[in-house]
């Protein structure tokens, strides 16, 4: 058979079957149509919405209303009705959703009895839309990062999905306090071609690219950006904390790079040269690595060769554990081995070795396979540490085990915990999201007790219009493995965007002397449009939650 008939038939073949998909889900949504219709039996003024009271407060009212806003529309109805119909089709297929909402999963849900620091005070502590002291614009649709450096507290702030009908895009920038009751005002302010900080990280180094031991360590306030300002080249911006500037370091040659965007940000201790490496992960799936050199531009001499690159997918979450570098890279389900979790191998000529991948594969390119890589003791070897890892797909908090050929255990079981608090029915599809770039350690400061704040979002939310049900979820894991749930509001703002707070994206203990730990900054907002198409506007926030007493 020649080779263009070959392909000719395997073309009709893919848009039969995709024919035959289209015609199965029209057939069953047709079949919703009855419920369908029963929408202008409730719509009794005829606005073109169902509000609560004219459903009669019905239990269906809160899974139709998908925004949350107290009122159903009629694309909303056509949306549910799809779904369903949906539904109805991956049952008929054997494509059970691993999303799904079971009020029986075996999956633990271990909760602790404490209650330490999931009862924190809520207040609003900046809001977008406004000026700072120097007239400049302070708007955004994300906190992406917090990060405490050198007494400060700094705030990546990004554009992404930015309504620029309703006021212009000055481009993702960061934010300072330099104080508790000191106002935010903008540090710097990148071009508006890119759409976020990618990361923000405050990374010491105790030895120079040499491998020089410095008295003191150096601290650098360290952010990726995209290379609008310097095409061509892979950017990082180091903070010049005595100018108060920020100067480009370049990586490397963005050439024949599918994503130059630097995603994550570590500095690593090689263990065979005795070295501090700073580790830079693109989204692409490269990883470079520099060092400290007080001469080169930005203080960062950069190695121009990748340390590891011919991934397909994007390096979501970096970490260490028992002295040895992790990153993770997302599952490509048509390319096993390309993904999943890889160590670094220290030495003259580092490189990347594949680990192994956990978890289901998924139809499509791009699984975000892990967040929030993060370091825990080890309950049995305590000279030991585990990986404590969220599979944003699966919606489970895991716990990789190195001394046990990175065993992977599920410790938290995020759909059935938040399924049951947001009151989701049984099969509904509930997403979560969590450890979007970080699990904070805290100690609180009255009883010693050793925590990790775990940020996130959950999809559906809570029903009601009150500034709690607009909130956003948050978990903190105790040492013992157990978990609390706490809610970020303030009850003195009710969040107009839409989804209200939406989700928790990082968190930060307070940097401030005066505020003695007692002190956390949340920031977060998703600027993702659902499917939609919707834009947003001054949509990002940073709240501050104290302990009581603060």
């Amino acid at each position: 058979m020649k080779t263009k008939t070959r392909t000719r038939i395997y073309r009709i073949a893919a848009l039969l079957g995709v024919a035959v998909v289209a015609m199965a889900l029209t057939r069953l949504a047709l079949s919703q149509a009855e419920g369908g219709n029963r929408f202008q039996q409730f719509d009794k003024n005829g606005d073109g919405k169902v509000t609560r009271e004219e459903a009669d407060n019905a239990d269906w009212f809160d899974t139709l209303d998908s925004n949350q806003d107290g009122a159903i529309t009629r694309l909303e109805a056509a949306g549910a009705a799809l779904s369903a119909a949906k539904s109805k089709l991956a049952a008929r297929l054997g494509t059970d959703s691993v999303q799904a909402y079971r009020k029986e999963s075996t999956g633990p849900v271990p909760l602790s009895d404490s209650k330490a620091f999931s009862d924190l005070r809520f207040t609003r502590d900046w809001l977008p839309g406004t000026e700072d002291r120097h007239g400049k614009l302070m708007t955004g649709t994300e906190c992406n990062y917090l990060v405490a450096h050198q007494g400060k507290l700094y705030a990546a702030i990004g554009v992404w999905n930015i309504d620029t009908a309703k006021g212009p895009n000055p481009g993702p920038g960061i934010l300072s306090k330099s104080a508790a009751d000191a106002p935010w005002e903008v540090d710097v302010q990148f071009h508006p071609r890119n759409v976020r900080v990618p990361v923000l990280a405050s990374l010491t180094f105790g030895t120079d690219v040499e491998g020089k031991r410095l008295e003191p360590p150096v601290t650098l306030l360290m952010s990726g950006s995209g290379s609008f300002e310097h095409p061509g080249q892979i950017t990082v911006q180091v903070r010049d904390d005595a100018q108060g500037i920020w100067v480009p370091s370049f990586v490397g040659s963005s050439q024949g790079v599918r994503s130059f965007e630097v995603r994550h940000l570590a500095v690593h201790r090689d263990r065979v040269m005795g070295v501090d490496r700073v580790i830079a992960a693109l989204t692409s799936g490269s990883v470079f690595s520099g060092g400290y050199d007080a001469g080169a531009p930005g203080r960062i001499r950069w190695n121009p060769e990748p340390e590891l690159s011919g991934r397909l997918a994007r390096i979501m979450s970096c970490g260490s554990a028992n002295g040895d570098a992790y990153v993770a890279v997302d599952i490509t389900p048509d390319s096993p081995k390309n993904g999943g979790l890889f160590r670094r191998v220290d030495g003259t000529q580092p490189r990347w070795e594949w680990i192994g991948e956990w978890g289901h594969r998924h139809h499509h390119q791009g699984v975000a396979w892990v967040r929030g890589l993060t370091s825990i003791p080890d309950p049995v070897q305590t000279d030991k540490d585990l990986l404590l890892a969220c599979r944003e797909v699966d919606g489970v908090i895991e716990a990789i085990d190195p001394q046990r050929n990175y065993e992977a255990r599920v410790e938290f079981d995020l759909r059935k915990h938040f399924g049951g608090l947001v009151g989701a029915r049984e099969g509904q599809r509930v997403t979560t999201i969590f450890a979007y770039n970080e699990m904070t350690p805290a100690v609180h400061p009255d009883t010693g007790e050793r925590v990790h704040l775990i940020g996130g979002g959950v999809m559906p939310g809570l029903s009601g219009d009150g500034a709690d049900a607009k909130g956003a979820w948050y978990l903190v894991r105790h040492a013992d493995g157990r978990y609390s749930t706490g809610r970020v509001f303030d009850p003195d703002v009710i969040p107009t965007a839409h989804g209200g707070l939406r989700c928790v994206r990082t968190i930060c203990v307070s940097p401030f002397p005066e505020d003695q730990g007692r002190v956390f900054y949340f920031g977060g907002y998703d600027g993702g449009d659902l499917g939609t198409g919707m834009k947003h506007r001054d949509t990002a926030w940073i709240y501050r939650g104290a302990l009581n007493g603060n």
